[in-house]
Parts: C-alpha cells; sequence; structure tokens
C-alpha cells in the first residue's frame, strides 16, 4: 500500500514538472497565447493533488466548497468594488466569467491555500517545530504572498489580470495576507492538514515556475 502511494506521489509529481515545464516553454514563445491553457493547468493540478488526499469524506469536499465559494465571492467583490485588492480587472487567459470574475479563481485559491500549508508541514517535521494552528495559518498565509509577489509583476504580460496604471497596490499583499490567513485557518480547523507530500512539491514548482517567468517575461 505504502509502495502504490509513493509510486503515485512519483508519478504525480514527474506529470506535473513536465506539463509546468511545457507551459514555460510555451509561455516563453508567446505569453499570451499559452497562457490561455491556466484552466487546464490548474484542473490538473487539483486533480492530481486532491487525488493523494487520503481522507476524502463530506468533510473535506466541504471545506473545499466553502474555499471556492468563499474566495470567489471575494475576488467578484473585489474585482467589482475594488474595494479589497485595489481597482482591477481579469484579463481572458483564466477562463470563463461571472461577474467579470473567472470561475476557476477559486479552484486557484483552493491550491495556493492547500499547498501552502503543506510547505509550512513539511518544514515544520524537517526542523521538529511543533505548531498550532494559528501559527501554522499565519506562516501558510506568509507563503501565499510569497507566491502572489511573484504572480503579480507577470500577470498583466499573461493576460490574467492588469491594475490601473498598471500599479500593483500594497493593498493587494496585506488582503492576500489576512484573507489567506482565514482559509488557511478554516482548513486547519477542518482537518484538511493530511499527509499529502505532493502539496508542497505542488507550491515548490509553482514557486520555481513564476520565478523563471519573471526572468525570462
Amino acid at each position: 500500500m505504502l509502495y502504490d502511494l509513493k509510486n503515485k506521489e512519483s508519478l504525480s509529481t514527474v506529470v506535473l514538472i513536465i506539463f509546468y515545464f511545457i507551459g514555460l516553454r510555451g509561455i516563453s514563445i508567446n505569453p499570451k497565447e499559452f497562457a490561455q491553457f491556466t484552466p487546464i493547468t490548474l484542473s490538473l493540478t487539483a486533480l492530481l493533488l486532491f487525488n493523494l488526499h487520503p481522507q476524502k469524506d463530506l468533510l473535506f469536499y466541504t471545506n473545499l466548497l466553502l474555499v471556492f465559494m468563499g474566495s470567489w465571492v471575494l475576488e467578484m467583490i473585489g474585482v467589482t468594488t475594488g474595494l479589497i485588492f485595489g481597482s482591477y480587472q481579469y484579463g481572458e487567459a483564466l477562463g470563463p466569467k461571472i461577474n467579470s470574475t473567472p470561475i476557476i479563481i477559486g479552484l486557484n485559491w483552493i491550491i495556493v491555500v492547500y499547498s501552502s500549508l503543506h510547505l509550512v508541514e513539511a518544514i515544520a517535521i524537517k526542523l521538529k517545530w511543533k505548531l498550532n494552528e494559528l501559527i501554522g495559518a499565519l506562516l501558510a498565509a506568509v507563503a501565499m504572498v510569497l507566491l502572489d509577489f511573484l504572480i503579480e509583476p507577470i500577470a498583466s504580460k499573461l493576460d490574467f489580470w492588469t491594475w490601473q496604471n498598471n500599479l500593483i497596490p500594497i493593498q493587494n499583499y496585506t488582503a492576500w495576507f489576512f484573507f489567506g490567513f482565514a482559509f488557511c485557518y478554516w482548513m486547519l480547523k477542518g482537518g484538511m492538514l493530511k499527509n499529502n507530500p505532493l502539496a508542497w512539491r505542488v507550491y515548490l514548482i509553482q514557486l520555481v515556475f513564476f520565478g523563471i517567468l519573471n526572468i525570462i517575461l
């Protein structure tokens, strides 16, 4: 059983690395055209990621749905009012929208929250730290902001979203931290932090992916 799990983890990791590498190559040639595949990339990432979650019960799916809906509503309010993250608008790369907000953005929040939590857990285990839920959620929120910090400078080049006057407001990062903390804490209280080694790898793959894009774009 353990051997099969290790095989699934290794295979899923290899598939994601190949897929994101292809994305890097394609985006380096034609950024906005290849960025159109982002919803497919996020869907594949989520499929492989949550396939390895060890306990997929009703609570698991309920927590995913609540974070998905909560983050999507947050983004919808943000993009239509400019009061949460600042004044911005979505492009076409993230796919179909409702009220000017891509449907897939909720899935992106789930992936980032879940993978950030598992990254913090992996580091804590390695360093033999004992984290409570509050500290764990705070550190995971920091990890989320770090990833967003790499995404923001290239978002307009990929037609993800654009900021008013092309200026990324500090408000965006503070909002990401605050709501990231809230979602991370919610997932921790909901028992979503399970033994899923693919999760921290997903975070690192995305961190490297967007880090390289900042260099080549």
